[in-house]
């Protein structure tokens, strides 16, 4: 048995469609983090100077900042987040090269409602023209903000962490570059913004507001009880088909154990990753936890194509001796452990922020706003998963190319291998389904720039893989259909023949023998 088959080149084509499609959006995706030809500089160091002043020279002069011609460019795109977006044409000058910049997250008379999560007048105006500045040496100084800094208020974030009941929210260090140090990290200018918060009774400071890259709401909670369910679901036909003998040591059942173990492993973690906020992890922690993740759900994939494969070398009769089919199995978690650490080389490189995979940095797990997702993740999904729909298209084919007096292949009854067969192939559909489904979304999605973070009916199709699975995978296997008719049923009729034999009921109900350590109470089965 050899899994050296080449590609297919259904699967090949749609990965280098999508591949194709992701390069065409990313040709300026190094911009928001460096300088290039046509723009002299990153975009956070950037503020829009349309409404400055123009000189006779060509420069401009915005918030008493001289900006010369040399250090402006026309965008046709916003970043937020560190992600880019489309947006109309706008000029753009270098101010923060030349004056230290600084973020508020509302417009001036506004500040920034934790409750409404938006921008709000308030009930008095609140006038803060000075800041707290800590020096190189550590000491600190109240400072009139617009004579140390350049007020912008168009980057940020778009989801802002507010926490007022712990007293660490309140402490932080502005340095004179408008860097910011917070609970140990060190904040650039365009991941916090400041807003007046109410700290006491009348009491209003300036407060910054850092970037939260974690989603709350319901659609997260649809997802992790859907996927909670689905992975109980999966636990107890794991459990099944482990405690049946004969399902345990078919080639057919191990291959399946392996698929929902990590399966199983990889949900969860992708549960407690959605219900964990990032902030609260280690940067080690969350990446290492989303790459464990990313590990699992791909070696599930791997493990499909092995089982796609292996009805197809049994139906063309060819055998594989148990320690090849163990070395294959080796070989692919080493091929699962070094897709992982690509993804790993990838993120930690220097290439332009759109290729990466975003694990660990602004999420534990992929960032959907980035095309890396699709690079590193659906591409060899479609690959395995195209792998397996062809093996079972041949596989199928090749049924009918058996004698016709057939009855057994390889040591097995044909009618068992074939019931197995139609089952999986069922289950691989839907499986390819709901994942073609994730890679619709996610590129219109993508394309719209328009990000759900978590999709609740991931969730939802997880739940109905799940059901599919107890269905076809656990229902279907005739191992288990010939433990339980052995060890459930039959033992049930057995002891409803004994009740007959010990206990004699008259047509009420009752019992009719008189010394009957049971009370005639008992009025029915």
């Amino acid at each position: 048995m050899s899994i050296s088959q080449s590609p297919t080149p259904l699967g090949l084509v749609l990965v280098l469609l999508l591949l194709c499609l992701a390069a065409q959006h990313c040709h300026s995706a190094e911009i928001a983090t460096m300088p290039t030809i046509t723009h002299p500089c990153a975009y956070a160091d950037t503020v829009n100077i349309t409404d400055g002043l123009r000189l006779k020279d060509g420069s401009y002069s915005y918030a008493g900042v001289v900006v010369p011609p040399n250090l402006m460019a026309e965008y046709s795109f916003k970043v937020i987040d560190g992600v880019e977006y489309r947006a109309p044409k706008h000029l753009r000058g270098c101010v923060c090269l030349l004056k230290p910049c600084i973020s508020f997250c509302c417009a001036r008379g506004l500040v920034f409602d934790a409750k409404g999560w938006n921008c709000t007048a308030p009930h008095q105006e609140r006038q803060i023209t000075h800041v707290e500045l800590t020096y190189g040496n550590r000491t600190v100084d109240q400072v009139r903000i617009n004579d140390r800094f350049v007020v912008r208020t168009e980057l940020g974030c778009r989801n802002k962490f507010v926490d007022k009941k712990h007293e660490t929210f309140w402490q932080w260090d502005l340095f004179e570059n408008g860097s910011l140090l917070r609970d140990s990290r060190l904040w650039s200018t365009d991941e916090y913004c400041f807003s007046p918060l109410q700290h006491k009774a009348e009491e209003w400071e300036l407060t910054p507001l850092s970037c939260e890259r974690f989603q709350t709401g319901y659609r997260v909670w649809i997802y992790a009880i859907c996927s909670i369910i689905a992975i109980l679901i999966n636990i107890f036909i794991l459990s099944l088909l482990g405690s049946v003998r004969d399902a345990r040591k078919s080639h057919y059942g191990q291959v399946i154990i392996y698929y929902l173990l990590a399966l199983i492993v990889g949900y969860a973690l992708l549960v407690y990753l959605a219900l964990k906020n990032p902030m609260k992890l280690s940067h080690a922690a969350c990446r290492n936890i989303g790459l464990l993740a990313y590990f699992c759900i791909m070696l599930s994939f791997v493990f499909l194509a092995i089982c796609s494969f292996d009805f197809l070398q049994k139906f063309r009769l060819k055998p594989c001796k148990n320690w090849l089919r163990r070395l294959f199995y080796f070989l692919a978690v080493v091929l699962v452990v070094g897709l992982r650490f690509l993804v790993s080389f990838a993120q930690d490189s220097s290439l332009p922020k759109h290729y990466k995979p975003g694990i660990g940095e602004d999420y534990c797990w992929f960032d959907v706003r980035l095309w890396g997702i699709l690079i590193y993740y659906y591409a060899p999904i479609i690959l395995l998963l195209t792998f397996s729909v062809v093996c079972c298209l041949k596989a199928y084919f090749s049924i009918y190319e058996l004698p016709a007096d057939t009855q057994y292949i390889l040591g097995t009854q044909l009618r068992i291998v074939k019931t197995h067969f139609y089952a999986f192939c069922a289950y691989l559909v839907g499986v390819s389904a709901v994942w073609l489904r994730e890679i619709v979304v996610y590129i219109m999605a993508r394309v719209r720039e328009h990000f759900f973070i978590i999709d609740f009916w991931s969730g939802i199709c997880i739940l109905g893989l799940a059901i599919a699975g107890f269905i076809l995978l656990l229902g279907k296997n005739m191992h288990v259909k010939t433990w339980w008719a052995i060890n459930v049923e039959s033992s049930q009729t057995d002891l409803s023949v004994i009740n007959a034999r010990v206990y004699n009921f008259n047509e009420k109900g009752d019992l009719k023998s008189s010394d009957s350590p049971y009370q005639p109470t008992v009025t029915s089965l």
